[in-house]
């Protein structure tokens, strides 16, 4: 699974154009930004989930007849397994994916714009699919509820076929799951193998480790990485 494009995905994709309270002006464009959301180190650790990074994304709009500037952010993990059956060569893939999108709730003369907030956890599974070419969703398997954050995060689960490396198509679950947190919008999603493939059991108690070790807080420590919309 490629890890940029599923960054794509979650960014542009899912997100679009994304928006709380305006942190500053600049040119006469209001500026809007999340706090970034990331997973603790324990919980990473627990879970054997590498950090990739976290996407920085700045998308324009125009608001309540105000240009705005809008920055979300998006920090993504992976992590390599070892997939059963001949046809995987018993190599070590990266078939896991878990990504969590803050972004900020925009309010400008009385016109709000949050379109994430706007969307259920199908229409994200379904901007997810059209977005990233080697992934399809076929159904809704099921849900469960996890405490993160402090609140409670409803996920919605989701069966499908994802293509790895260019090569393999492998089973999979897409999990989404969207909460406000403070004054931002919280989204978390993750692609990973069912336990029919899997050698290591199942993978689900994994992204809810993950999920409950989710943090989120003003200067927070991430590694970020800087992207423009249309980029």
């Amino acid at each position: 699974m490629n890890r940029r494009l599923f960054i794509g995905t979650l960014g542009a994709g899912a997100l679009g154009t994304v928006a709380g309270c305006v942190s500053g002006l600049a040119d006469d464009v209001a500026t809007f930004s999340a706090t970034p959301a990331r997973v603790s180190e324990d919980a990473a650790a627990e879970a054997d989930y590498k950090y990739q990074g976290t996407r920085e994304r700045i998308d324009s709009e125009v608001v309540g007849g105000q240009d705005v500037e809008v920055t979300s952010y998006i920090s993504v993990y992976d992590r390599a397994i070892d997939l059963t059956g001949e046809r995987f060569g018993g190599d070590a893939l990266k078939a896991s994916v878990f990504g969590v999108i803050a972004t900020p709730q925009v309010s400008v003369d009385g016109e709000d714009f949050d379109p994430v907030g706007d969307l259920s956890n199908r229409e994200l599974a379904e901007r997810v699919q059209s977005h990233y070419s080697g992934i399809e969703v076929d159904r809704a398997v099921g849900g469960r509820a996890l405490q993160a954050l402090g609140q409670r995060f409803s996920f919605q689960s989701y069966e499908g076929i994802a293509t790895l490396q260019a090569e393999y198509d492998v089973s999979v679950h897409l999990d989404v799951a969207q909460r406000d947190h403070e004054d931002d919008h919280v989204v978390v999603a993750a692609v990973y193998p069912t336990d029919s493939i899997l050698s290591e059991g199942s993978e689900q108690g994994r992204i809810d480790t993950l999920t409950r070790g989710l943090e989120q807080y003003e200067g927070i420590d991430v590694k970020l990485e800087s992207e423009r919309s249309g980029e």
